[in-house]
């Protein structure tokens, strides 16, 4: 089954609402095998709306639109939907006696524009909103399924739930064939090099299917594939993973939702091992994303965040002769601080950060996007300097991920390059 999502609203148009409910909604169609061909943003406008769903029916076998159910004069919803379908509009009773109860319970009385939400295209289904006031739309035209749900985000979610995805997966059938995803996460390889590593299975996928995506600090492969049954997809993924891993396994470092930092606790766990954090550029981030992770009490320490070099010094002990010669972003520096840190704490292992994150305060020498990262523990010290351009928060992002991959291959007995 093909599907195509239609978002209602001007404010989605004009940027001040990220449309977060066409991402959440395109997930769950997923989950049942059906497959979203084309997604559109449409403003309050009847005939544009009219247009967008008359192109969507010449193409698509489901038309989902999201927004424009409210009581207002620009909610045309309803509106675009009766004129595509060659319907009028009629008021529902039991919708107009819903909507009369809703607000006699909180005391008030429905307005003129309040009831226009009880009215809906001839021989149109109402779907059950249990959040608010404005009911959901099902209307089956020329054998197509077209959907209407409200644009608050809970409502919408909870209509999905209950009332949308169960009349698709009834109208499926035998046809139902859920995706199952599986996400392999990678470190030290760059899209491309992966790509090319990997180009002969990713020119001849079939089932199941392999998509890059590049991130700050990493590249993720999303293995997908649809089956009737999970133990079904299970073995293709698996068989999928395993060749994956004979080919690049030395760069994959999670799976799923085990993201960077979750993948640190569970080396620092398996080794009874605890962490100190010394940072300057990335502002405590470093130490937020260990801290992210349930149960990180369990080896996380403490941080300390050591922006000015007053508190590099007293704090972490990092010597006045070595930020004279050196400066604040340096290699010694950024050592001096990984050992200051794993001391004040007694952390088995200190790890710090020291750059520049701009957009000012580069040189000739130490450019923006310049960055030294330390680790010390029981054997010793090491320390590797970077240059990574962008904006501030790119390079912030970049470094926290960089410094935690450094501290979990340290932790795991793998070379640092």
């Amino acid at each position: 089954m093909k599907a195509e999502l239609v978002s209602v609203g001007t404010e989605l148009l004009l940027g001040e609402i990220v449309d977060t409910n066409a991402a959440y909604m395109s997930q769950r169609l997923a989950e049942i095998g059906v497959d979203v061909h084309f997604r559109h943003t449409v403003g309050d406008n009847l005939d544009r709306i009219t247009a967008t769903l008359e192109l969507a029916l010449s193409r698509s076998d489901a038309i989902l639109i999201c927004g424009g159910l409210g009581p207002t004069q620009d909610d045309l919803t309803r509106e675009g939907v009766a004129e595509v379908t060659g319907r009028p509009l009629t008021i529902v009773p039991e919708a107009e006696q819903h909507l009369r109860e809703f607000f006699a319970r909180r005391g008030l009385t429905p307005t003129e524009n309040n009831l226009k939400q009880a009215s809906a295209p001839e021989g149109a289904r109402l779907l059950d909103n249990t959040c608010g006031t404005a009911p959901g739309l099902f209307v089956q035209h020329d054998g197509k399924l077209i959907f209407a749900v409200p644009g608050p985000p809970t409502e919408m979610r909870e209509m999905m739930q209950r009332e949308v995805l169960p009349i698709l997966c009834e109208h499926l059938g035998g046809d139902l064939r859920p995706v199952f995803t599986r996400v392999l996460r990678m470190a030290d390889i760059g899209e491309s090099t992966l790509v090319a590593e990997i180009d002969d299975l990713i020119s001849g996928q079939t089932d199941p299917t392999i998509a890059p995506y590049a991130k700050p600090g990493e590249v993720t492969l999303r293995l997908a594939t649809k089956a009737a049954r999970e133990d079904e997809a299970r073995r293709r993924l698996d068989a999928m993973e395993a060749e994956l891993r004979e080919r690049v396994g030395r760069y994959i470092y999670g799976v799923n939702d085990e993201t960077m930092e979750v993948a640190v606790g569970i080396a620092l766990r398996e080794r009874g091992a605890t962490i100190a954090v010394a940072e300057s550029c990335t502002g405590g981030l470093v130490a937020s994303r260990i801290t992210d992770v349930s149960g990180s009490s369990d080896y996380m320490l403490g941080g300390v965040v050591a922006y000015a070099n007053e508190i590099k010094q007293r704090v972490l002990g990092v010597p006045a002769e070595v930020l004279a010669e050196h400066g604040a972003v340096s290699e010694e520096t950024a050592l001096a601080m990984a050992v200051g840190v794993r001391d004040l704490m007694g952390a088995d292992y200190g790890l710090a950060t020291t750059g520049i994150a701009g957009p000012t305060g580069g040189t000739e020498e130490k450019p923006v996007g310049t960055v030294f990262v330390a680790i010390a523990d029981a054997e010793g010290t090491i320390c590797r300097g970077q240059i990574w351009p962008g904006t501030r928060e790119q390079f912030k992002m970049r470094v926290s991920q960089n410094a935690l991959n450094m501290l979990r291959k340290r932790v795991l007995g793998i070379e640092v390059s």
